[in-house]
This record gives structure tokens, C-alpha cells and sequence, in this order.
């Protein structure tokens, strides 16, 4: 795709590569909107060159702001991602965290992947506690998980955050995450706890460095599979309080309409997993809002007409007030 030089930087926890090319997309062409799209594409192993063809057309001919995904496991399959994105576009690519180096295992890997056109603005001049890891510029947390009798619980679980310059002022700090999908309310809920921890920490100590010139100018999303039906209503009512009442843009945009990300084998779309989140406020701060101006589901089919991943991609439109 576009032949632009990217710099690797390699580290013990966290692969990013930033781009050398300085001449940044205009921001304020784009009329204070931002695209994001979640998606979990259950690469658990090697997936099919037309699958991740077709995936790869979606990412690059969408020309979204910000790209996440979850169940990036398979190496290959990251690899291939990596080779065919449009990097003329795509500035920033964080593609792997949490493992010294890759064995063909699930247990050392979260499977998160992010990249976006903005910038990275680099995080390693804070102290953000013993926690809190922080590489090449970026921050993780890898969450206490436990035991089931699924192949899940071999897979770290993990939360990310990375923050964006938007324009001079404005600052985006980016989450995602992705928990367990089978385990005990207790784990579930310290695991929600344990990202709302993680993103007050973060938010706090960059507000106080200075990084951002006012909390008003900052924008915090979270985005990710929950494994938390939305349309459950008392794990959503759960989920949004133990996340410190963050504002779901899907249900805001959508109201009763309901858009399904999930589903069991071959069955149609019967649960939302995948959140976009807002904060409006972490502690006594009040941060920059936002608003939905779109959000769908997307159901991306290879060359015979088969899903990709039992998720569909979930991506937004949001609007910066």
C-alpha cells in the first residue's frame, strides 16, 4: 500500500510504529468529526488470505480515524495485517502488547491491536504506578483474570490506552479492552473495575502533567468486546456503573433499535459484546464532549459469503462539541 517509512521501536511489552511522514491529514476538513471502528476478528489462528483481505479492504478503503481490534492472536495473521495496511493513512500502529516474545500460544497475548492517522503522543515521561506499564509511549494493564472451562481464560486480558493529537488543542485519549467472556460475576465486575482504575489513573496524571492545556480539551473513549450484553438490562445498567457511568453512543444514537455485534455459531446477531464509551467527566474534571452521528453495525462477509469472525464490527461517526 503506501510506501511510507515507518519507525519500529521494540521493547519488552508493546510494539509501535509511528510513521516518518510529517505531512498530517487537516483535521478541521473533516468538520470536527472523528470515525472509530471497533471490531473482534477471532484470529485465535491463521485466518484465510481472502478473510484478511477482506478485512483489509474494509480498514483501508473506510479511511477510519481510529481502527481497534480484538482476538488479533495469530502472527501471521497480524503480520499480513501489518504488510497490507495503508500506511500513507494510517500514521500510528500500536500492533501487539503484554509478552516478551511470541510463541504460537494464546496465554502471553491480549490480542489488541489499535491504529489510527492522528499522531501518538508519547506517555513515557509519566509516572503512572507500578501497575501501570508503559512502553514506547503507550500504557497497558494486563487484568486479573480466572479459570473456566473454556479456552478463553488462556488469553491475557488487558486494557490499553494511547493518547492522540487532534489538532493543536484538542487531545483524544483512546481505550479498548477486551474481557473475559466466561467466568464469575466477581471476576467480571473487578475486571470493569480494574479499566475504570486504569483510565481514572491515566486521565488524572496526564491532566496533571500538562500534556493536555485544559481537561475541556481532552476527549476519553473506550471501545471494546465486554462480553456484556447491551441488551441485558441489569449487565448494562452493571457494566456502565462499574465504569463510572460513561455514555453508551451506540444507545444513544440507535435508542431502541437494536444492533446486534454478536453471534452464537451460524445463528443470526443476537447480543451486543462491543462498546463505544464517553466520558464526560473522570473525577471533579470536566472533559471536551461528544456526540454520535452515527453508529452502525457491519457484518464483513469473505468471497463466499461467509462471516470473518462471529462479531460484526461496530463504528461510529462522533462529532466533537
Amino acid at each position: 500500500m503506501g510506501a511510507v517509512q515507518f519507525l519500529f521501536y521494540s521493547c519488552s511489552t508493546a510494539d509501535v510504529y509511528t510513521s516518518s511522514n510529517k505531512n498530517m491529514l487537516n483535521f478541521n476538513n473533516r468538520s470536527n468529526e472523528i470515525s472509530l471502528v471497533t471490531y473482534n476478528i477471532k484470529a485465535v489462528y491463521k485466518k484465510e488470505e481472502n478473510q484478511v483481505d477482506t478485512l483489509m479492504k474494509f480498514v483501508n478503503d473506510g479511511k477510519f480515524d481510529f481502527v481497534l481490534f480484538q482476538e488479533l492472536f495469530n502472527e501471521s495473521t497480524r503480520d499480513y495485517v501489518l504488510e497490507n495496511t495503508d500506511t500513507s493513512f494510517y500514521r500510528t500502529i500500536i500492533s501487539r502488547i503484554d509478552y516478551n516474545s511470541f510463541p504460537e500460544f494464546l496465554f502471553q497475548d491480549a490480542g489488541l491491536y489499535m491504529m489510527s492517522r492522528f499522531p501518538l503522543i508519547s506517555l513515557s515521561n509519566i509516572d503512572f504506578g507500578e501497575d501501570v506499564k508503559e512502553s514506547n509511549g503507550v500504557i497497558h494493564m494486563i487484568l486479573k483474570k480466572e479459570m473456566s472451562h473454556t479456552y478463553d481464560w488462556l488469553a491475557n486480558k488487558s486494557v490499553l490506552g494511547a493518547l492522540f493529537n487532534i489538532t493543536d488543542s484538542t487531545k483524544l485519549f483512546l481505550f479498548t479492552t477486551h474481557v473475559q467472556a466466561i467466568g464469575s460475576m466477581e471476576i467480571k465486575n473487578f475486571q470493569l473495575e480494574q479499566i475504570r482504575d486504569f483510565i481514572k489513573n491515566a486521565v488524572l496524571k496526564v491532566v496533571k502533567s500538562k500534556l493536555v492545556n485544559s481537561p475541556k480539551n481532552l476527549v476519553v473513549l473506550l471501545a471494546g468486546d465486554f462480553n456484556s450484553d447491551a441488551y441485558n438490562y441489569q449487565r448494562d445498567k452493571n457494566l456502565i456503573r462499574l465504569l463510572d457511568n460513561p455514555r453508551d453512543l451506540d444507545k444513544e444514537f440507535n435508542g431502541n433499535k437494536r444492533n446486534y455485534t454478536f453471534r452464537f455459531s451460524h445463528g443470526r446477531g443476537s447480543r451486543r459484546f462491543d462498546y463505544i464509551l464517553a466520558n464526560d467527566t473522570i473525577d471533579s474534571f470536566q472533559l471536551r464532549r461528544v456526540t454520535a452521528e452515527s453508529v452502525s453495525a457491519y457484518d464483513l462477509k469473505d468471497n463466499n459469503n461467509v462471516s470473518i469472525s462471529d462479531h460484526s464490527a461496530l463504528r461510529a461517526v462522533i462529532k466533537i462539541k
